[in-house]
């Protein structure tokens, strides 16, 4: 016989618990806005319509083919079992020798830890730093996970603006000026998504700076650092020196570089005790990243680099043939992203009537165009849009033409 509890459907219990209460951690957060996108994009392909996606933040280059080599073989040689939580010996050296050769600054093996994708390595460096009621200084525009991954914390998300007129290219005054005694944690993403912008040497300086004399972990998303274009340079708080490894927490992922989104390998490199506090959490919350993606990612970063240039090279190519296209449409304007795969257009102008925020724009949009964006909002900014280019010129070219169409209807 069921029994008699409590529920929505049954509230005549009041002495008796809820059995389908959720945490209230759960029930503070929301579901990823680019994950959203994506999960309309699919349901329209489920019923038939042809979609123009400019959604996704993952490469539609497939994955090199030496990378792929080397996962049959790991299969074939039987490397299927457990591994190390922090990853395979191999794997974290590598790791380490890329950023002891890229920065001048030594790492090894035991300073780093492979994690199931360059998500889990930014939650668990939240996780491993933050405590609650800790200040979170985050700039915005933001990636849409950065002030959620904070507040499951605990911790409190502190934004600050990073300027269109500069670029979206974050300047260090602001962030200095957000910085209390409750500040714990500086979050910093560079070349940045969803604005593509890149930080200046200089700005990074003077914030790893100002980091180490107040004892604030920096914490730095790299996982778009080859994708630069024109004179951009990709540089980490590092570029202060040795001394700034110790607030220093660096994640990257091979998911873009190398086409691996749906692999699940990213890494963290950092000073050895909030590795090892890291690895304590990632025993208890994931064991190891898949054995057979870490055998596949040590190929990606040891192997042959040309297919990710040319793939660096092709995105370059579509940044360039469609930012005049973007900026000739009605009531649009939009910055030059010098990093990334995305475009950040200022769409404020649109937005009024029946269209007043950049979620109703992104709604009609699919509605009308068939074409998928993500709103400005998801990253702390309202009044633009997120336009990724990483799909083919065939689809970036339709797409912005239906956007075209409902524009003009809109400035009519």
């Amino acid at each position: 016989m069921t029994p008699n509890l409590a529920s929505p459907d049954n509230p005549d219990r009041p002495d008796r618990p809820d059995p389908l209460r959720l945490s209230q951690r759960s029930q503070s957060i929301g579901v990823s806005a680019t994950w959203a996108a994506g999960a309309k994009a699919a349901q329209l392909r489920r019923d038939g319509v042809e979609v123009f996606d400019l959604g996704p933040g993952e490469p539609d280059f497939p994955t090199p083919a030496h990378v792929c080599e080397a996962a049959q073989r790991a299969i074939i040689d039987g490397k299927t079992r457990y591994t190390p939580a922090a990853g395979v010996p191999e794997l974290r050296e590598a790791v380490a020798a890329m950023y002891t050769e890229r920065e001048g600054v030594e790492y090894s093996g035991q300073e780093t830890i492979v994690t199931c994708g360059g998500k889990q390595g930014l939650y668990s460096a939240v996780m491993t730093l933050v405590d609650p009621g800790d200040e979170v200084v985050i700039p915005t525009p933001y990636w849409v996970t950065f002030p959620e991954q904070v507040r499951l914390a605990g911790g409190i998300p502190v934004f600050v603006d990073a300027a269109e007129e500069d670029g979206f290219a974050l300047r260090a005054e602001v962030v200095l000026a957000a910085c209390t005694d409750a500040t714990r944690l500086i979050v910093l993403n560079s070349p940045g998504n969803p604005s593509g912008a890149v930080m200046a040497r200089r700005e990074l300086e003077r914030i790893a700076g100002f980091a180490l004399e107040r004892s604030i972990t920096i914490l730095f998303d790299e996982c778009y650092a080859d994708f630069v274009y024109d004179d951009a340079e990709h540089v980490t708080p590092l570029a202060l020196g040795r001394d700034a490894k110790a607030v220093t927490v660096i994640c990257g992922s091979c998911s873009k570089t190398h086409a691996m989104t749906g692999w699940r390998i990213g890494y963290v490199a950092g000073p050895r005790h909030i590795v090892d506090a890291m690895l304590k959490l990632q025993t208890h919350m994931t064991s190891n990243a898949t054995s057979i993606s870490q055998w596949a990612a040590l190929a990606a970063l040891t192997g042959d680099p040309e297919p990710s240039r040319r793939m660096v090279t092709t995105f370059g190519e579509r940044r360039h043939a469609i930012l005049p296209r973007l900026r000739a449409l009605p009531g649009v304007s939009c910055t030059e992203p010098k990093g990334a795969f995305y475009v950040f257009p200022n769409v404020s102008k649109l937005l009024r009537g029946t269209v007043p925020t950049s979620s109703d724009l992104t709604n009609l949009l699919i509605d009308k165009a068939q074409v998928v964006t993500v709103p400005g909002a998801a990253f702390g900014r309202e009044g633009y849009l997120r336009l990724s280019f990483a799909t083919s010129m065939e689809t970036l070219e339709t797409a912005i033409d239906r956007m075209g169409q409902v524009f003009a209807d809109l400035v009519a």
